[in-house]
């Protein structure tokens, strides 16, 4: 069939075989430019299908009246800085039992995390371990509360070096809930914190409230806050 079409072209007259090329190649060029066009309207459809998305994501991630990066929160769930904080007794993941009770007369810094999953978070753990003289320096102890068993943390422990930060496991998240830490913007996952930071000060009131979407926050900007929450009394 291909070769009978080739042999009928090549029996027309040139002008009329220039004519039948020509008419060819301008049906290429439109096919062409046809699927150009189509290339450039998907692409544009997926940019503004993942600018939906991620605006949908930002919109339903954010509970009416939170900042979505806000390191200088006034509320958290029931409790509202001034408040007394909840006491608690949770395992630790060094097979003791932390109870915030116990801190009685000292600054602590509570981090709620969501745990082994989250590489930023143990991330952060390791590194506030590593700083832990600039913590003592204003006077703030620190414990990161998170939802995984201790199987599943010892060999983040051990890479990490920590050793003397507490990590506690509040497997059932009532601790969490108490905290209100279970409906922020830095949630991943709804049955786990995200990366929240409540500050608990000597007298065992909330001086201090952060949530960081980013999962990101350095030492430095932490001990700047807790300074600040702090005033005179660290």
């Amino acid at each position: 069939m291909i070769q009978a079409e080739t042999d009928k072209i090549k029996r027309l007259p040139k002008k009329e075989r220039l004519k039948f090329f020509r008419e060819q190649q301008a049906k290429q060029r439109q096919s062409q430019q046809r699927k150009g066009l189509i290339v450039k309207a998907v692409i544009v459809l997926a940019a503004v299908a993942t600018i939906i998305f991620f605006g949908y994501l930002v919109v339903n991630s954010s509970p009416s009246g939170q900042n979505v990066s806000s390191s200088n929160m006034t509320s958290l769930g029931n409790l509202k800085l001034g408040d007394q904080a909840p006491d608690f007794t949770l395992p630790a993941t060094n097979g003791s039992t932390v109870s915030l009770s116990q801190y009685k007369g000292k600054n602590v810094l509570l981090y709620f995390q969501e745990g082994v999953m989250c590489q930023p978070c143990w991330k952060q753990i390791g590194t506030m371990q590593k700083n832990s003289d600039k913590f003592k320096a204003v006077e703030t102890e620190v414990i990161a509360i998170g939802v995984d068993t201790t199987a599943d943390w010892g060999p983040i422990l051990r890479a990490e070096g920590i050793t003397t930060i507490p990590v506690l496991v509040d497997f059932d998240r009532k601790v969490s809930k108490a905290y209100g830490v279970l409906s922020l913007p830095s949630q991943m996952h709804s049955d786990r914190p995200g990366h929240t930071f409540v500050l608990v000060d000597k007298n065992g009131k909330i001086a201090w409230i952060a949530d960081y979407p980013t999962m990101r926050s350095t030492e430095q900007e932490i001990l700047d806050y807790i300074k600040k929450a702090l005033g005179g009394d660290s």
